[in-house]
């Protein structure tokens, strides 16, 4: 038989968890941090702590109001958006920003380079990885970002921008920006996966470049492709295939890949030019970056960020960038006042020197700087030192 109060058991009910309550245990008992207990952990925790009942919306609803506490709200980054580049702009030199706003007045685009990565880049590699990521607020959007590699193999991030999605005037737009600081050349390549926008968007922003497929991207579509056989070995192929240096031998691979994985390769046949994915047939120099990893690589570093609000997720990639130069810089001044090259390049040579110490080489020219090696492979091959070529065409 029921026994409480009819006041009692009117008063319980009514008593329920808020957000701001949980916020306010969340401020107390995690102070300044973004790293929190889940929802449902919070409704155990206001339970325990309050008596209160807490629904886990509720909960969820004070874990973003925390975060709005301490990192301010999406609404708030907006109003200031163009203060805050104005800052960013005068205390980084060479800076170039960029915010659109759509035909109502409400924020659309925003494009970040910081003026270290537009200087930097002029003696790069010109490959630059293109990739976007969704946000994970309450404005949805994607994350987009253009980066390189240094020559010590590190990530070199170039400029980053936020979007509405991955429309195809989302892509033309931060093509045509990217152009203001990153001129249209032949020597110039990008690689990305196979959106369709993004693709469109290259070709019309960039003609003269050149655009290379994401290798891993196509080696989960060919593992969708094969049956009845080990899916794994047939991305690996694939993989192996694509980065082979000379038409012979990518023809002999590819013929062999096409008896043993023979829907991968009408895949391959049907939807992608090989010029795209096979090194041989590219027409530009990608050199070792055939995939968009170190994008997506940079998407994980920022998994986090990409729950903030605009403006706390901008502070949080411009500090890990300005990180990573500093942590570069340190590595290159640290260096042996002997070494010439970056450690990566250094130890490759290492190994390398103790077998070319025991090639044949035969001077050709000397005013062309053309040479005659024979490899271990007892292969002749002809090396143009001036030109920084080999017939092999490793190089």
């Amino acid at each position: 038989m029921h026994t409480c109060s009819r006041t009692t058991s009117s008063t319980s009910y009514k008593r329920k968890g808020t957000p701001r309550l949980v916020a306010s245990l969340l401020h107390k008992d995690f102070p300044s941090q973004f790293h929190t207990p889940d929802p449902k952990s919070l409704v155990s925790l206001v339970i325990g702590k309050f008596v209160v009942p807490v629904s886990y919306s509720t909960a969820y609803r004070g874990k973003q109001l925390a975060v709005s506490d301490i990192r301010g709200s999406p609404e708030e980054s907006f109003k200031i958006v163009y203060s805050y580049l104005y800052m960013l702009e005068k205390v980084n030199h060479g800076t170039k920003t960029s915010v659109v706003l759509d035909e109502g007045k409400r924020f659309k685009y925003l494009f970040v380079a910081l003026g270290a990565s537009i200087e930097g880049f002029q003696v790069m590699r010109k490959v630059i990885v293109v990739d976007a990521t969704f946000l994970k607020t309450v404005y949805d959007g994607v994350l987009i970002f253009a980066s390189a590699q240094d020559p010590n193999h590190h990530h070199y991030p170039i400029a980053f921008a936020v979007a509405d999605g991955e429309k195809e005037d989302t892509w033309m737009w931060f093509f045509k920006t990217l152009k203001t600081i990153i001129p249209d050349s032949p020597e110039l390549v990008f690689i990305s996966d196979r959106n369709a926008s993004l693709i469109k968007a290259v070709g019309g922003v960039y003609p003269s470049s050149h655009h290379g497929h994401c290798i891993d991207h196509l080696s989960q579509n060919v593992m969708t492709k094969v049956t009845f056989v080990n899916k794994d070995d047939a991305a690996a192929k694939f993989r192996q295939i694509a980065q082979i240096y000379t038409i012979t031998e990518f023809e002999k691979q590819y013929e062999d890949f096409r008896m043993r994985f023979p829907k991968a390769a009408t895949y391959l046949d049907t939807t992608c030019e090989v010029e795209k994915w096979a090194r041989c047939y590219f027409p530009g120099l990608k050199y070792n970056i055939q995939t968009s990893n170190v994008v997506e690589s940079m998407n994980s570093v920022f998994k986090q960020a990409r729950k903030f609000a605009l403006l706390p997720m901008i502070d949080t990639i411009v500090a890990k960038f300005a990180e990573w130069f500093n942590n570069h810089r340190k590595e290159s001044v640290g260096g042996s006042n002997a070494q010439k090259l970056v450690p990566f390049v250094e130890n490759v040579l290492h190994d390398r020197c103790e077998i070319a110490s025991k090639l044949t080489v035969i001077e050709l020219n000397s005013f062309q700087l053309e040479y005659s090696v024979i490899g271990p492979d007892g292969k002749t091959y002809v090396v143009d030192l001036r030109n920084k070529s080999c017939i092999c065409p490793l190089f």
